[in-house]
């Protein structure tokens, strides 16, 4: 009878734990952890879609860096981040109505042939259909037919360089990626963020909101990895932003205004761009590192 009264005793005192918590200052039961399985689904942005991977809850560089996938070379893997669903960016900007399930996507692959079969290059253009439209490439930087594509050429910042080494893998560090026969060295590359730009001033305060002076401001700095993760490219290329160094001019007056980076720094997609966030954005360029020899 003893053990029965006791074993009552213990339910009821579990039951009213939040009122003896009151009475006797009994901290509350400590939440349930989520089980191993579930939270590598949330790290993997399994689940409905309020529930974002975790490289979007984080503007740490080195923190993101650490969850996403790397290839052979050690370069980020962006193709595989998306194709685990490590990251899942979204195809249009808020508020944009999502894109009809087309009926037909042209995801074939191609192979270049090289001097020899070692040289062979292979192009994902399956890949690249998953981030990018075709006005991205064509006929800007690629026509459609009979376009001769050397080495040379990419390394002189032509073709594929306009995006490989500045937002996706560089060419130097990526070369078994396209010549998959190529027998290269593991973990040679640092996984780097690439595509941040520093933007240049206008030279005056024309295009400013409000007509006041900011040369006492850095010029804005734009992350191009923390976008990457939650959108893809073509959400703002080509109908926000030219992929193309010097073809776009923003100014806090657009940005006010709707317009460039406003269409999401509005205070309800993103934080505002205004007077409080400044930092956010205006923050000045690593200092170069000091010399360590002398002459």
């Amino acid at each position: 009878m003893r053990r029965l009264a006791f074993l009552a005793t213990l339910l009821v005192g579990a039951a009213c734990r939040s009122a003896l918590g009151t009475v006797l200052d009994v901290p509350p039961p400590r939440p349930a952890q989520a089980a191993p399985a579930a939270r590598a689904g949330a790290r993997a942005g399994a689940g409905a879609d309020s529930v974002r991977p975790a490289p979007e809850l984080s503007l740490h560089a080195d923190s993101v860096r650490g969850m996403l996938p790397r290839d052979a070379a050690g370069n980020i893997d962006w193709a595989a981040a998306l194709r685990e669903g490590v990251i899942r960016p979204r195809p249009v900007l808020p508020g944009r109505p999502a894109p009809a399930e087309p009926g037909f996507q042209f995801k074939f692959d191609f192979t270049y042939q090289g001097p020899d079969t070692t040289f062979d290059a292979r192009f994902p253009h399956s890949t690249h259909t998953e981030w990018l439209d075709c006005q991205q490439c064509h006929p800007r930087i690629f026509p459609y037919r009979n376009t001769p594509v050397t080495m040379g050429d990419i390394f002189m910042g032509k073709f594929c360089a306009e995006c490989h080494g500045k937002v996706s893998f560089p060419v130097a560090t990526g070369c078994e990626r396209c010549h998959t026969r190529l027998m290269m060295p593991p973990n040679r590359a640092e996984p780097e963020f690439l595509g941040t730009v520093q933007l240049h001033r206008a030279g005056d305060s024309t295009g400013n909101a409000r007509q006041v002076q900011t040369d006492s401001l850095a010029p804005a700095s734009f992350p191009h990895w923390v976008h990457r993760i939650r959108f893809r490219c073509k959400a703002c290329h080509m109908q926000l932003f030219e992929p193309r160094a010097g073809a776009n001019t923003v100014t806090m007056r657009m940005i006010k205004e709707g317009q460039a980076c406003g269409q999401c720094h509005n205070g309800r997609d993103a934080f505002a761009a205004t007077i409080g966030t400044c930092q956010r954005c205006h923050v000045p360029p690593p200092a170069a590192p000091a010399p360590t020899g002398t002459e």
